[in-house]
């Protein structure tokens, strides 16, 4: 079912439970309803990889991209995506005793930036704390120690 007024699908009895957990292809599952038909998927990466059916062989594929947006926005507020883009980190103080790692992001339309010091996150102003739910800040300083670790791989190579 949509609602009239803003064209953004009711999703009943969305459920979302991590799959294959301990394992290198670790996915997040997540099942709902959309006129009274039942749908699954696997949320990775940020993309939603659909199961079968697929909501476009029953409810059509203009509505899919509504359905999606939803399940983006709902994956954030459990804190499994953090909705980050352009993330970036990089090194400043080369030439410095006290070398830093800068990183900086953009978070549902607002840029955010800080300093990795001894794999610690330091954030300037403003806080991303002061906006954002505790779960979704998990999510994205979880992101961030994960280009850390890409980011130091890179350089031991």
């Amino acid at each position: 079912m949509f609602k009239e007024e803003q064209d953004e699908p009711l999703l009943e009895n969305f459920e979302v439970t991590s799959v294959f957990e301990e394992r290198v292809y670790e996915r997040y599952e997540f099942t709902f309803k959309v006129e009274n038909h039942e749908f699954k998927g696997h949320y990775y990466e940020n993309k939603i990889q659909w199961l079968h059916p697929h909501p476009k062989q029953l409810i059509g594929e203009e509505k899919v991209g509504a359905i999606e947006s939803v399940i983006h926005k709902l994956m954030v507020q459990y804190g499994i995506s953090s909705e980050t883009k352009e993330l970036e980190v990089k090194p400043v103080f080369e030439d410095k005793a006290y070398k830093r790692l800068q990183f900086s992001l953009n978070v549902q339309g607002e840029q955010y930036k800080g300093f990795i010091h001894e794999d610690e996150i330091q954030w300037f102003h403003p806080q991303p704390k002061q906006k954002l739910k505790e779960e979704q800040m998990e999510a994205i300083e979880a992101e961030i120690q994960g280009k850390l670790v890409d980011y130091q791989k890179e350089e031991n190579e």
